[in-house]
């Protein structure tokens, strides 16, 4: 088996929740970089969908009831929108979601969440703002639903500990294209897509259908599972840019990573339509 490229070296916050390891981004791509990374992929992402399985359980934290039904909620992400509207802007939510670094904007002064399915922003967030955000909404308001399965090994029993953990619906065996190689090269055990045409929003528990365009969608998926049925989103702009206020937090989207999210967007907003909830994204209106 190929042996790992040198890891990358994270801060001391990122250290306490993640065990280190290469990253593309962090390390030059090389021959035994993609040896490695193709090679273990495969197994860790299957042994990464056991352990979430063992994992989460049905245990619903009670606050979730709490937040949810029968209240406004808002998706807040960083992209250019989120600098177009004005603080009172947010006055008229009750429940606050943020997505990756769009924790930045988190006041405490009502129920708010953070919400991500790809585990690699809260590295960025830890390294550059630290772990207080985090704490002070608290495990139970902390959301993850990971679409990349091989992330469970890369927490430290510690970082599994700062998050409510959901699991995906369903998974299968898939391959995937890597970087600029046109065709695909990785096999990766990955949650399934939900069929817009005939889905039903999960009750409320631990096991939601990961959409995986971006994390903005499945927290939608994770405010209705909850019992919302106004769920509004800012900063939600599914482009390649950043708000100017969130551009020197976190790396920049590559060109084109959103462009199948407005498409997914439009199904889930007639599926969910049909069942009786409201989806509004502002960041097209503002």
């Amino acid at each position: 088996m190929a042996t790992p490229p040198t890891k990358t070296e994270f801060g001391p916050a990122a250290r306490k929740v993640f065990h280190p390891w290469p990253q593309m981004s962090a390390v030059k791509p090389s021959a035994r970089w993609f040896a490695w990374f193709v090679s273990t992929v495969p197994w860790r992402s299957r042994l990464g969908a056991r352990g979430l399985l063992r994992h989460v359980d049905t245990t619903v934290p009670a606050i979730w009831q709490q937040d949810f039904p029968g209240k406004r909620t808002l998706i807040i992400g960083t992209g250019p929108s989120l600098d177009r509207v004005p603080p009172e802007f947010f006055d008229d939510f009750d429940t606050l979601v943020y997505v990756n670094f769009a924790l930045r904007r988190a006041s405490f002064d009502r129920p708010e969440y953070f919400f991500t399915m790809d585990l690699g922003p809260v590295r960025e967030f830890l390294d550059r703002v630290g772990s207080e955000p985090f704490e002070r909404l608290g495990p139970e308001r902390c959301v993850v639903a990971p679409v990349f399965l091989d992330f469970w090994h890369r927490l430290t029993k510690r970082g599994r500990a700062m998050f409510t953990w959901l699991r995906y619906d369903a998974a299968g065996w898939r391959w995937e294209r890597l970087g600029s190689i046109p065709f695909p090269v990785v096999l990766r055990y990955h949650p399934r897509q939900p069929d817009w045409g005939t889905f039903e929003v999960p009750p409320t528990g631990r096991t939601i259908p990961i959409v995986e365009t971006t994390s903005a969608l499945s927290a939608v998926m994770f405010a209705a599972m909850c019992g919302s049925r106004d769920i509004n989103l800012i900063g939600c702009d599914f482009s390649d840019g950043r708000a100017a206020s969130m551009g020197a937090e976190q790396n920049a989207p590559g060109i084109g990573v959103f462009n199948a999210a407005r498409e997914q967007f439009g199904a889930m907003h007639a599926s969910l339509a049909s069942q009786g909830i409201r989806l509004t994204n502002h960041s097209w209106t503002v």
